[in-house]
């Protein structure tokens, strides 16, 4: 009943006075739907996304790089394993190096003056290193086993100025480990602190 009442021309002013207003209400709410929407599809496509990165294998590590077991087999041994193997593979009273040359003269011609004086400087030194090796012998394993290794060095017919130097090629002290021979095994030091100096006795014998 009140509606009827109101006058026509009055709801005609107020639609449009207050027409604008309505109508930016509308709008206003229309983009506020909008809005919603686009936020909530965002989201989806973001999270379906990262599943799919979830699901995706990982990229497998590259491995280093490894040489094959057969280069490494072939490698050369060292230098020094060289050399120690083929001294233990030499008959060290066979060293060709060490053997002693006798001078040459015609058959039934005398040896001279000059050859019985170095033949009797070989006899003093042989009797000299003998003595001197057996002297020591009971001082370290390792002279015990050089005055037997001196025995056998003069028995084969070696130079006995060049025993040292035989003795550093083939039994060199830095690398003695100990005896081998039974009856040097029973001493206590393996080798003397101050270790036999044979250079001297043999230098004394060649300059005899």
């Amino acid at each position: 009943r009140a509606l009827s009442s109101v006058p026509g021309p009055t709801v005609a002013a107020g639609l449009v006075k207050y027409g604008g207003v309505i109508g930016a209400g509308a709008a206003l709410l229309a983009l506020g739907i909008w809005a919603v929407d686009d936020y909530y599809a965002a989201r989806s496509a973001s999270n379906a996304a990262a599943a799919s990165v979830a699901d995706s294998p990982m990229p497998a590590p590259a491995s280093s790089p490894r040489k094959p077991e057969t280069e490494v087999v072939a490698q050369p041994p060292p230098r020094e394993q060289l050399a120690a193997a083929a001294v233990e593979t030499v008959d060290p009273y066979a060293d060709p190096a060490f053997k002693v040359q006798p001078p040459v003269h015609h058959a039934g011609t005398p040896a001279d003056l000059t050859e019985r004086l170095l033949r009797r400087s070989e006899a003093r030194a042989r009797a000299e290193l003998l003595a001197e090796t057996q002297q020591h012998a009971q001082r370290s394993q390792y002279d015990c086993e050089a005055a037997t290794r001196a025995d056998k060095y003069l028995k084969a017919g070696l130079d006995v100025w060049g025993f040292a130097a035989w003795q550093d090629k083939y039994f060199p002290v830095a690398t003695y480990k100990g005896a081998t021979l039974p009856a040097c095994q029973d001493i206590t030091i393996v080798v003397a602190p101050a270790g036999l100096d044979l250079r001297s006795t043999v230098a004394q014998g060649h300059h005899a």
